[in-house]
Formats: structure tokens, C-alpha cells, sequence
């Protein structure tokens, strides 16, 4: 602008007279003037006014261009010229509640997602709120404020009530409506149905099977399966092998091609009793169990690891193994000590077995995903059953002989009924694979353990927990055994601990009750009592055997027993100072 306001001048106060040139200099002053301004300071607008408070507090009217903006101390873009008492103003705004600067932005985060607070609450009040907010879906903010997180509404309502105070009446008033709505329709008259303490019990509903289906019910079902199985062979999952076992589907009770060899002389004795009967002649032999203290015998039989043994059922004349060389033996523990019978009915190796209360039966499970039912005496397959997945462990019911538990790789228990193969329930609450299942108040009900590090009680039956175990301490506990007086249930804990469970006391953990000095990590070595629970024994990693004394938890002997993993170890019911063990070297071996 200074450029053409001279130009200008000078053409203002030029000669007139020189007209000789007046050509030449008009097409120069004009080429000037013609040039395009370029203005490179911002535009400034000094006609708006505001409003600004002097110190005083008093308001005067000053240009928009003199009045100071608010500048965002955390923005790192700027959209305006900032001038340079702006730039060294003061940071002003609020202060924090507990920080010393007063920056609110990012440098007032500790945590990725904002400020987290820390706040004093006590145990008994946040296991209160915390089962307030599941059950009803509200509970009270740790301030202490009497602000409510979640529905205010029903809060409201509720008057904060929370189950923990909740009072006996309405305790009672909940527990009829609960029955209310599992309860059938009305009676044959008319009359509503009785959800009283005192109504007689209702008949359980009986589980459909596919037998009782319709035809279109039926086709439906053959549809799902065949697409189910063209999914898993698409995505590579499902082998040639794996077609037999459909879940749900009942591969039958006989087989000729599974057979069973008898290795004894003769299948009875000279009276005509069966060589699985127990012998009269034999008794318990004292009241208070000893830790053994030699090798008396060793069993060679399997070709591969053992798994899994387990003694006759209150006798212990015979001793079961399930080995990784697909089949299953049973020895004789008095007399000859040879095997008795191999039950060859698995492709695979076989994970667990269990007897049923009398020992006339046995269940058995493998990685070829089949669940088979044994009769002991003869060999023959009685029933087989899959769900297609993998079972890791396998129970008898104590009571209901019928009926078998089997915890599978796909993170359920599954309720089989093996009179005619049905499924009968599922317990679907471990987010991992189920490693162990242990009876407990005569059949009533059961605690299961999985991946997941968690422990899990339930009612036979009911497919809902009733007690949750679970710690940020607590590591996976692979292997379980309950005591014989019924009361407490230990676990081999990964940790290199076995942890103790007081079943009286709602399954609760005894800390008082920890047995440690071995090396069991990534083993699931099975542990066992001794015929008057005096005594804990298990193995190890390393082959040994470690027998504790159960009221003082110390170390009473540890034996080298094996030269690999000692992964199994069962004390024997009658004789007080008999004990078997099992290992992955293919040995099966009996200490006194």
C-alpha cells in the first residue's frame, strides 16, 4: 500500500506541460496502478465491540480486536494468530480434586479411559453392592453420596434394599414366586397349584429323545446334523474317524469288533462264584494307617503310560488301570497279582475310569471322544454314548447307577442316562474344559473344577450353580479327592500345593489346610486319602510319592517311586498301609 500511495503522489504532482512524454508515462503510472494488492497481515476488525470486566468489576466497552480469547492449554493446533500475552497468560479453569496442577486435559488422566479414583470400601459392603447390581441391577456409588449406578427407578422402588437385608418375609415371598413360575399349569379341577413349603412334589418333566420325535421333527434333525458336519469338514475339524461319534447319537451296546480277553483260569472258583467276588477271608487290619515303606510288587502289562487306577470298591481285591495304550486292565492284588482281564474297546488312549458302587460295572473315557459302560465280569460293552468332544474325567452316580457325569473338553458337564443312551442334562457354567468331578453328600450334589481356575458346586440335576469358588490367587486344579468321612475335599492345585475344602461348610476353602514340598506344575497328579483320613499322599513331576500327616500338614516321607511322572496314587480301602501308584513309565507299582 506504501508503494502505490507514493506512485500515486508522483503522479499527482507531475508537470503538465511536458507533453512530449505524456505518452510513454501515462502507460507507465497505468501499468502500476493496474497491479493486484496483496495484503499478507490478517484482517483485523476494529468496528465490533464487546464487553470486558475490569479489575474493579466493572464492565467497559472495549474493540473485539483488544479483547483477549480463551486458548485450550492441551490444543496443539492453533486456527488464529495468538498474541504473546496470550501465549504467557496464566492457565485458569477449575481446580482438581485431588491433583495439584490444574490442568484438566490429558495430563489429568492415570488410566487409559479417564480418571480413576480411589475410593475406601469395605469387603462385607462390596460383596453387598456387587451382588445388588447382578441380582437387581442397581447398586450404591463407592462416593458415599447416596448416588445410585444403574436403574435409579427400580432403586427407588426397592428403597435400596439389597439381599443382604432383605427380611425374612420377603425372602419367603420371593422363593413362592421363584416356584410360581417353574411350577406346571393348573390342576386337573381348576384349582392353582400349590408353591407352598408344604405342596407335595411335582413329577419331573421327562428329557424328549429322538425316538418320540415326529417325522418333519426327525428330518429336521437329520438336516442340522448333516450341515453341522459338512461346517466341520469344510473348516478341517472333522476326520473320517470322528463320524461314528455325533453328538447325541447312541453308538450302540454291542460291538463285535470291541472285544475283551480273560487271562485268568478259569472265570469261577470251585463253589461257583464269579472271580470278580470279593474273598471272605480278608478284613481291615487296624485302625490307624501307616505311610508304606517298600515296593512289594510291580504290574507290567501296559505298553504305554498309565493314567489312571482305582481300587475295587470296599474290598480292593482288584485294582482297575486305564492306559494310554487304548485299553483298560484290572489286576488281582491278593493272589496271583497278574491281570485278570483287558477291555480293548477304545482307538485311543483312555483318560479315566470309574467303578460304580459295587464294582459290577465301569465307565470309561477316552480322547476317541466315546464314553463306554463295561460290565466287569464279563467285558462286554453295555452302552456306549458321544457328544462328540473329548471327556476328561467320568462319574458314576453313587445311588443312581443308571446315570453318569462326564466333563468334557467343550467346557460342560453332561448327564448321561445309560439304560437307553439319552442325554439327559447339561451344566454349562466354566468358561474352560472340566478336569475333575467329586461326588459329595451321597449323590446330592457334585463340585466340578476346570481351566478356568474356578470351582463349581451344584445340585444333581439342577444345571445352575449353587456355589462359586474362584480367586485372583487360585491357579487351575486339575485333580480332586474327597475324603472318606465325607467332610473335606482336596485339590491339586498347579501351584505346587494341594488345597483344601470344607464341604460342611458350604465348600468352603480351609487356608489352614495346605500340603506342599512337591513339584506337580503342569501335571495333574491325582491325590488320595487314606482309609482313616490320617494321611494325604501324591505324586509329583519327578516320580516320587510325598505322604503328609492331615493335622499337621508337614512332610511325613517322600519315596522315589517312578522314574517318570508318578501321575496316579490310590490307598487301599481295607488294608491300612497299602498303597498303588501309577506313572507314565508303564508301571503300576503297590508299596507296604
Amino acid at each position: 500500500p506504501g508503494l502505490v500511495a507514493m506512485l500515486g503522489l508522483d503522479a499527482y504532482g507531475a508537470d503538465s506541460s511536458a507533453s512530449d512524454d505524456d505518452d510513454a508515462d501515462h502507460t507507465t503510472h497505468a501499468a502500476v496502478t493496474s497491479m493486484r494488492v496483496a495484503d499478507a497481515a490478517p484482517h483485523v476488525n476494529s468496528s465490533a465491540l464487546t464487553l470486558e470486566r475490569t479489575e474493579s468489576g466493572e464492565f467497559s466497552i472495549i474493540p473485539c480486536a483488544s479483547a483477549r480469547e480463551v486458548v485450550d492449554p492441551t490444543s496443539r493446533v492453533m486456527t488464529h494468530n495468538v498474541r504473546y500475552d496470550e501465549m504467557t497468560a496464566p492457565i485458569e479453569g477449575p481446580k482438581h480434586e485431588w491433583r495439584e496442577d490444574r490442568l484438566t486435559g490429558r495430563g489429568a488422566r492415570n488410566h487409559a479411559l479417564g480418571d480413576v479414583n480411589a475410593a475406601r470400601v469395605s469387603g462385607f459392603h462390596f460383596e453387598e453392592q456387587y451382588n445388588t447390581y447382578n441380582a437387581r441391577g442397581y447398586a450404591e456409588a463407592p462416593t458415599g453420596r447416596g448416588q445410585i449406578v444403574g436403574d435409579a427407578a427400580k432403586a427407588a422402588a426397592n428403597r435400596g434394599e439389597t439381599p443382604f437385608n432383605m427380611s425374612a418375609a420377603k425372602r419367603r415371598r420371593v422363593r413362592a414366586e421363584v416356584l410360581a413360575s417353574v411350577a406346571s399349569e393348573d390342576a386337573g379341577d381348576g384349582a392353582p397349584v400349590d408353591t407352598t413349603a408344604w405342596a407335595p412334589a411335582r413329577e419331573a418333566k421327562k428329557v424328549l429323545v429322538h425316538d418320540e420325535l415326529n417325522e418333519k421333527e426327525k428330518e429336521y434333525v437329520k438336516w442340522h446334523m448333516d450341515n453341522r458336519e459338512a461346517k466341520l469338514r469344510a473348516k478341517g475339524k472333522l476326520d473320517d474317524d470322528d463320524v461314528a461319534g455325533k453328538p447325541g447319537e447312541n453308538v450302540g451296546a454291542e460291538d463285535d469288533s470291541k472285544t475283551s480277553v480273560f487271562h485268568g483260569k478259569s472265570e469261577t472258583n470251585y463253589a461257583g462264584l464269579s472271580w470278580i467276588a470279593p474273598p471272605k477271608d480278608q478284613k481291615r487290619d487296624g485302625s490307624q494307617c501307616y505311610a508304606p515303606k517298600k515296593c512289594v510288587h510291580t504290574f507290567n502289562g501296559h505298553t504305554k503310560g498309565v493314567s489312571k487306577i482305582e481300587f475295587f470298591p470296599n474290598t480292593g481285591h482288584l485294582l482297575l488301570s486305564a492306559g494310554m495304550d487304548n485299553v483298560v486292565k484290572i489286576w488281582d492284588v491278593y493272589n496271583t497279582r497278574k491281570c485278570m482281564r483287558t477291555y480293548m474297546g477304545h482307538d485311543k488312549a483312555v483318560k479315566d475310569v470309574s467303578f460304580n458302587s459295587d464294582g459290577s460295572r465301569f465307565v470309561s473315557t477316552s480322547w476317541d471322544k466315546k464314553v463306554r459302560l463295561w460290565d466287569t465280569e464279563t467285558g462286554k460293552i453295555i452302552q456306549t454314548v458321544t457328544a462328540g468332544k473329548i471327556g476328561y474325567c467320568c462319574k458314576i452316580h453313587p445311588k443312581q447307577q443308571n446315570l453318569v457325569l462326564v466333563g468334557q473338553s467343550d467346557k460342560k458337564v453332561i448327564q448321561w442316562d445309560m439304560n437307553n443312551g439319552d442325554l439327559v442334562q447339561e451344566y454349562d457354567q466354566h468358561l474352560g474344559p472340566v478336569n475333575s468331578i467329586t461326588w459329595a453328600d451321597g449323590g446330592e450334589r457334585f463340585m466340578s473344577s476346570s481351566d478356568d481356575k474356578t470351582l463349581r458346586v451344584w445340585e444333581f440335576g439342577i444345571p445352575v450353580t449353587t456355589k462359586y469358588i474362584a480367586d485372583p490367587s487360585m491357579h487351575s486344579i486339575p485333580a480332586v479327592a474327597i475324603s472318606n468321612s465325607g467332610k473335606y475335599i482336596i485339590g491339586q492345585s498347579l501351584d505346587n500345593n494341594i488345597v483344601t475344602f470344607n464341604v460342611a461348610e458350604r465348600f468352603r476353602r480351609n487356608n489352614k489346610k495346605r500340603f506342599g514340598g512337591h513339584h506337580n506344575a503342569g501335571y495333574a497328579c491325582q491325590p488320595s486319602f487314606s482309609n482313616d483320613d490320617s494321611t494325604v499322599v501324591s505324586g509329583d513331576g519327578s516320580g516320587k510319592l510325598f505322604f503328609w500327616d492331615w493335622k499337621t500338614t508337614k512332610i511325613i516321607k517322600s519315596i522315589k517311586a517312578h522314574d517318570q511322572v508318578a501321575i496316579g496314587v490310590a490307598w487301599h480301602p481295607l488294608k491300612s498301609s497299602i498303597v498303588a501308584s501309577c506313572s507314565w513309565d508303564k508301571t503300576i507299582k503297590l508299596w507296604e
